[in-house]
């Protein structure tokens, strides 16, 4: 049975709810009236209980595992941390023996940015953030490994580099180069993915409590680093052209930022692209108000030629240049970097080994030899084929469905839409989806502060299911069970 947690919320109070309720949580634990193991109020039990948003719940409890006081155990709920695995009292039993499927668990930020990356049993992964491994560059990966395994074992024995392998980098100022990007090596970090990056731009440059500026929608990882980091995110309204300037110049004006967030190419989630003259006027924002811009381009060898580049127009002065290649050859190599000006990258791989020592310089090697093959740019024309066909597709199914774009995206993975006619919220739509084993990513987990919303980010390359088809039809003639 689970044990009642009792507090109370001051809503007078200048302090969030989601920071008084994870006071709560640690004071409850302190003065032991929360004991390990202690199976926790469901998050919408809680919200009801204290007449509070489930999304406040949501987000409190997603810090509190951050902070290692709960645990998140898919089918089980949150814990208090400490129990034994598989002992927990109140864990819902079928014949002894713990639920596990995806239909007991809850859709939450945690889940999507963690658990969905381990559950095979989902069928239709329609909400996910990669590529199918066929789509990869499989062939290349091998190729890679056959060559490297040939060199003397004594390339693989040693630590890297802190800034990571000198030849990829040097790759990497030819090719941004062809970006008008001039970086060279001393001014790359290599890094472990893009989200490795940007976290060490935010240990590097800011501090608990700096204001930043992201898209609304944003990326979601992006948003659990900023949260995780103690950050007060702003969102700023991503439309067709890009941002919306008007409300970037307000909030310079009402806050003291210190960075902005930004995906200039096929935006994730709704893969629209910057125009060149707003790509102009956020770099004027940023120098009239002094904040750095982080440039987000993962996308960019899928985007259309001609796409504006932050970094190209500014010259790395206020720009930090973020990328990868776990979009193009690899997600399981998890190389990325990130370019700046020369001293900045001192200091950020100074973060770097701080935090976690050198990069790996074999997956580096790997992704080197790759590039330098040969095949890498047939490879990339042939999944942007793919991926255009797949989209226009998805985006004629999901209309002949009822769905409603948010934008029409230019390229890339990702299409973004609506139920007008739905009942239920996105989130609440999502967790319907997966007791029928399909994964939708709700619009809200791309919000700064988790708005409920009635959207989805669908993924075009595990969206062409029938399941998936049949779901969105009930769900919008209300004929999903209660």
């Amino acid at each position: 049975m689970v044990q009642p947690f009792v507090f109370s919320l001051n809503r007078a109070q200048p302090e969030a709810l989601v920071d008084q309720i994870v006071r709560e949580v640690e004071r409850a634990l302190a003065g032991r009236t929360l004991h390990a193991g202690t199976r926790m109020p469901s998050i919408r039990s809680l919200a009801k209980a204290h007449g509070i948003s489930t999304f406040t719940v949501v987000e409190a409890y997603d810090r509190l595992v951050a902070r290692g006081t709960l645990v998140a155990r898919r089918g089980a709920g949150f814990f208090v941390a400490g129990a034994a695995p598989g002992r927990d009292a109140g864990a819902p039993q079928r014949g002894g023996t713990p639920e596990v499927g995806p239909a007991a668990s809850e859709v939450t930020n945690a889940w999507l940015l963690s658990e969905i990356f381990a559950d095979d049993s989902i069928a239709v992964k329609s909400g996910c953030g990669w590529l199918p491994d066929s789509w990869l560059d499989e062939d290349g990966l091998h190729g890679a490994l056959r060559s490297l395994s040939k060199g003397p074992g004594a390339h693989f024995a040693h630590y890297g580099h802190p800034h990571g392998y000198g030849p990829l980098r040097q790759w990497l100022t030819r090719r941004l180069g062809e970006l008008s990007i001039e970086a060279p090596p001393e001014r790359i970090v290599l890094t472990q993915g893009a989200t490795q990056a940007l976290d060490l731009i935010v240990r590097t440059l800011l501090k608990p409590g700096d204001t930043v500026l992201v898209e609304a929608p944003a990326y979601c990882n992006l948003l659990a680093v900023l949260r995780l980091a103690g950050l007060n995110v702003v969102g700023i309204p991503r439309t067709e052209a890009g941002l919306d300037l008007a409300a970037l110049e307000q909030a310079a004006q009402t806050h003291r930022v210190r960075a902005l967030f930004v995906n200039p190419a096929l935006q994730n989630p709704l893969g629209t692209s910057l125009t060149p003259a707003s790509a102009h006027r956020i770099l004027q924002c940023a120098e009239r108000h002094g904040f750095w811009v982080v440039e987000d381009d993962i996308y960019r060898e899928l985007a259309p030629a001609g796409t504006p580049s932050l970094a190209a127009m500014d010259g790395l002065s206020r720009v930090i240049y973020v990328s990868s290649f776990s979009k193009t050859i690899s997600p399981s190599v998890r190389v990325g970097y990130l370019a700046c000006s020369r001293d900045m990258a001192h200091e950020i791989a100074r973060s770097k080994m701080v935090a976690g020592l050198t990069s790996s310089e074999i997956n580096e090697r790997i992704v080197h030899a790759i590039l330098t093959e040969g095949r890498h740019r047939k490879h990339i024309e042939r999944l942007s084929d793919r991926l255009t066909r797949s989209r226009a597709r998805l985006v004629t199914q999901l209309r002949s469905h009822g769905v409603a774009l948010l934008a029409q995206p230019e390229g890339g993975m990702f299409v973004c839409g609506s139920l007008p006619g739905a009942a239920q919220s996105a989130r609440e739509l999502a967790e319907a989806a997966l007791l029928e084993s399909i994964m939708l990513a709700p619009g809200e987990f791309f919000l700064a502060h988790n708005e409920p919303c009635r959207w989805f980010r669908f993924n075009v390359a595990y969206s062409d299911d029938a399941r998936l088809f049949r779901f969105l039809d009930k769900a919008a003639s209300g004929k999903l069970a209660a």
